[in-house]
C-alpha cells in the first residue's frame, strides 16, 4: 500500500470513501475552525463527500479537526465546513465535507456532473 493512500491513523483512505473522486483544477483557502491556521492550496480531486487539497504548507492537523473552506473551480465558488480526514505534510490534506446548504449541495453536484463529463475518475 503506498503512502499516498494511508491516513495518519494507518487505515486505507480508499476503503473509507463513500463517493468516487474526480480530478478537478481549482484553488482553495482553508481555515481551521478555531482560527489558528489558514492555508491556501489547489483542489486536485473532489467528490460529493470530500476533496483533497494540495499545498506545500507543512500541515500538522489531526484527523477530525474542523475547518471552513472556500474553493473555486471554473465558474463556481463553494463555501463549506469540513473535517480533516488525512494529511500529508508538504503535500496536502484530505477533507470530509460536513452537512451543507441545499444551494451548496446543488453547486457541488453540478460540478461533479461537469467533471464526470470531462475526466475519468481519479484513482487512489
Amino acid at each position: 500500500m503506498s503512502q499516498e493512500t494511508v491516513a495518519r491513523d494507518g487505515s486505507d483512505v480508499r476503503d473509507r470513501r463513500r463517493h468516487q473522486r474526480y480530478a478537478v483544477d481549482g484553488d482553495a483557502e482553508v481555515m481551521v475552525a478555531d482560527g489558528t491556521l489558514l492555508f491556501r492550496g489547489n483542489t486536485v480531486d473532489i467528490s460529493l463527500s470530500g476533496c483533497f487539497i494540495e499545498t506545500r504548507a507543512r500541515l500538522a492537523l489531526e484527523p477530525g479537526t474542523p475547518v471552513q473552506m472556500v474553493f473555486r473551480a471554473g465558474h463556481l465558488t463553494l463555501r463549506m465546513s469540513a473535517t480533516v480526514r488525512s494529511t500529508r505534510p508538504g503535500s496536502g490534506a484530505g477533507f470530509l465535507f460536513e452537512e451543507m446548504s441545499a444551494y451548496m449541495q446543488a453547486g457541488l453536484e453540478g460540478l461533479i456532473v461537469e467533471m464526470q463529463g470531462r475526466v475519468r475518475p481519479s484513482i487512489g
